[in-house]
């Protein structure tokens, strides 16, 4: 975590670091780039670097989980949109494009769509467009592989933030973190202009310069943001029997195991062992 001593981005994880007593050292702008030459930090820069940070791969991750489900009796449903739910008795009813299925109880996981599920709720929730890119480096590649490259997150202007990780096999991937267009889950730009890639590249320039090479690939991505940017994980203020799950805001896939099993423990009818108070849904209501 790189930035301004006093920036949200280093105090945040200074203090995390020490109130949950994780590894980690405080480095100085020099000290950073001697360690990564890679890394250019402006003179008023210091770094948080935690030893036991790491990257997680997505799809793997899934497929992991989607194949455990399966060998414990999940049914799995793949292109089958949702059209609506509805309370049924004392648990629920889903139509979807295929069919319709009743079930004692509902979790919804829908990410940018949770809105068009509980359009009666009128969640905060906002829609933003992401875009991420895979650079090929320009110089120094060897620098860029994991053994010698960090995953790391800068705050280059006040609240402002880029992250990237090194390169996996398809190139450098970095993104600016939020400071995306507002849009829809079904109308997004899926185009990337040159004037997004030459913002992003002009940040390479700054902070890692060997990176800004050829440009490889871009992909489109959305974040639902919570007005707090904390997660919601609670049942349906009108229906007990639904739950509704947003791990979103930008930092929800690394969580993703521990709210899955939350969830789990929702649907089988267990006693919750987190204070979950934190992503309720009462704190958007106004009094």
């Amino acid at each position: 975590m790189v930035g301004a001593p006093g920036g949200v981005l280093v105090s945040g994880a200074r203090r995390s670091a020490e109130e949950h007593r994780l590894r980690h050292e405080v480095l100085s702008s020099a000290e950073l780039h001697r360690r990564f030459p890679v890394f250019r930090p402006e003179a008023e820069m210091i770094a948080v670097w935690e030893p036991r940070a790491g990257a997680l791969f997505p799809e793997l991750a899934i497929e992991t989980h989607l194949g455990l489900a399966a060998q414990h009796g999940a049914s799995l449903h793949f292109n089958e949109p949702v059209l609506k739910w509805e309370p049924h008795g004392q648990g629920v009813r889903v139509y979807t494009a295929a069919g319709t299925y009743t079930a004692d109880r509902l979790l919804l996981a829908a990410g940018a769509w949770t809105h068009s599920l509980v359009p009666e709720l009128k969640l905060p929730l906002s829609i933003e467009r992401q875009v991420l890119y895979w650079f090929e480096p320009r110089s120094e590649a060897a620098s860029f592989q994991p053994q010698t490259c960090p995953i790391y997150i800068w705050e280059y202007a006040p609240e402002r933030f880029f992250y990237g990780f090194p390169d996996l096999g398809d190139g450098v991937k970095v993104a600016v973190h939020h400071q995306g267009e507002p849009t829809q889950p079904d109308t997004v730009r899926r185009e990337v202009s040159e004037q997004e890639t030459e913002a992003m590249r002009a940040l390479l320039r700054r902070f890692l310069p060997a990176a800004e090479g050829r440009l490889r690939s871009t992909t489109v991505c959305m974040y639902t943001n919570t007005p707090d940017e904390h997660f919601i994980l609670d049942e349906h203020p009108l229906y007990p029997q639904v739950l509704l799950a947003s791990p979103c805001s930008g930092h929800g896939f690394k969580f993703s195991s521990v709210v899955g099993e939350l969830a789990a423990m929702w649907l089988g009818g267990q006693r919750k062992s987190f204070d979950l108070s934190l992503f309720r849904l009462s704190r958007f209501t106004k009094s």
